[in-house]
């Protein structure tokens, strides 16, 4: 699963605790105000990991160990002074701002640089649950470190709420929850202009399959997006319908072939690849059960930017959205 998506963290050091803040409830945070003067306030957050980070005042030099959360503090108008992965963070997330030139590499997401980020100096360490692991102690020898988990396992949210929870729970953080509404609201406005506009264009309640393709083993794999994917639950806002009902696991996905395509051949396929590995132009082009799905012979597999980036926060959504819609004709 994931092989590419994932990722790791960094190190912290002491803390820049405090405890006068309320302790939050799991997965949340408490704090007040915008990141100015008067709102150096305490702020808190209970990670997925159950711990509770405590800073005196917002943080405002923070490393960034996940793509997604990259994209939050970047929609947030937080730049991380350390980010794992760039290169392919811009390869592969191109919506919202861009961090190259404007940050430091910290290393891989799943081995990233224990020194880089010490030279940094952060107040905050924000990492993923399911790569921070085996890092975890070195990293809180840096700074306080906030794990999140980017599949809201146990908390009872849908991925596309968790989402938007995880960036009011970084917005206290940094001291931007004024921003992250505006962000949230964006978001809202996007579902609404592309609800109306595939229904303008006669497309309101198309049947649908969204998928990620890349070459693994020598062979075309398919990343299918289930119905507990965050990319099938934004896209049922707007009244589209996915066809595929293959099991998710917790990332939404179901990794497959060609072969299970044969399931969902009436509705229409909507694809991510990377212009460097891209299988549908690539190997399936000459596959014969590829050449024989009802949409690739009424030309309704569709592809999408190679940039659209499926396990995302609210940038990328919007992204999805709107390339899901001029796909469509809408």
């Amino acid at each position: 699963m994931l092989r590419r998506v994932v990722a790791v963290l960094a190190l912290a050091m002491a803390a820049t605790a405090c405890a006068s803040a309320p302790a939050p409830t799991t997965g949340q945070a408490t704090g007040q105000g915008t990141q100015t003067a008067a709102a150096a306030k305490p702020v808190s957050i209970k990670g997925a990991d159950g711990a509770v980070v405590e800073l005196k005042a917002p943080a405002t030099k923070v490393v960034s160990l996940e793509w997604t959360y990259t994209e939050d503090l970047l929609a947030l108008g937080v730049t991380p002074v350390g980010v794992a992965d760039v290169d392919n963070y811009e390869t592969w997330v191109t919506a919202g701002a861009r961090v190259k030139g404007r940050t430091t590499d910290v290393g891989t997401r799943q081995e990233p640089s224990l020194e880089k980020i010490t030279a940094l100096a952060p107040d905050l360490i924000v990492a993923e649950k399911f790569r921070v692991g085996q890092n975890l102690d070195a990293l809180k020898q840096i700074a306080p470190v906030v794990v999140l988990d980017y599949t809201g396992e146990g908390t009872g949210r849908t991925q596309y709420a968790h989402m938007r929870q995880t960036l009011k729970d970084l917005a206290v953080v940094v001291g931007k929850q004024a921003e992250a509404d505006q962000v949230l609201a964006g978001l809202d406005a996007k579902i609404a202009e592309v609800k109306g506009r595939l229904e303008k264009a006669g497309k309101a309640g198309t049947d649908y399959t969204v998928t990620q393709g890349y070459t693994g083993e020598n062979a075309p794999v398919l990343r299918m997006l289930a119905d507990n994917s965050l990319a099938a639950q934004v896209l049922a806002e707007t009244g589209l319908k996915n066809a595929w009902k293959g099991k998710g696991d917790s990332w939404g996905m179901t990794e497959t072939d060609v072969e299970a395509l044969k399931q969902v051949d009436r509705a229409t396929l909507l694809y991510v690849a990377s212009d460097k590995d891209n299988v549908f132009t690539g190997a399936l082009a000459k596959n014969p059960i590829w050449q024989g799905l009802t949409f690739v012979k009424e030309k309704r597999a569709l592809p999408l930017d190679p940039g659209t980036w499926l396990w995302g926060g609210p940038k990328t959504t919007e992204q999805l959205l709107e390339e899901t819609a001029k796909a469509l004709g809408a």
